[in-house]
């Protein structure tokens, strides 16, 4: 099961510049301190991990904004 200790900042992180197309390599590093392989490992996990979550009845949708974004980005 997935689960990180970042997972709703890498998803806010993902949903903000989403609109953009999508943080820089140096976005990513500045922020996770990671490279852009990992940040979209994490990012998948994350958005299947809360995705699965709602699926299950285990997290309220309304604590998620963006579930078509949150969709696509699993």
């Amino acid at each position: 099961m997935w689960n990180s200790c970042n997972d709703n900042d890498i998803l806010d992180f993902a949903l903000l510049w989403d609109p953009l197309g999508g943080p820089a390599p140096e976005n990513v590093a500045t922020a996770f301190s990671i490279d852009m392989i990992e940040y979209n490992h994490r990012l998948r996990g994350a958005a299947k991990f809360q995705l699965a979550r709602l699926e299950q009845g285990t997290a309220c949708s309304e604590q998620y904004y963006g579930l078509s974004a949150l969709a696509a980005l699993a």
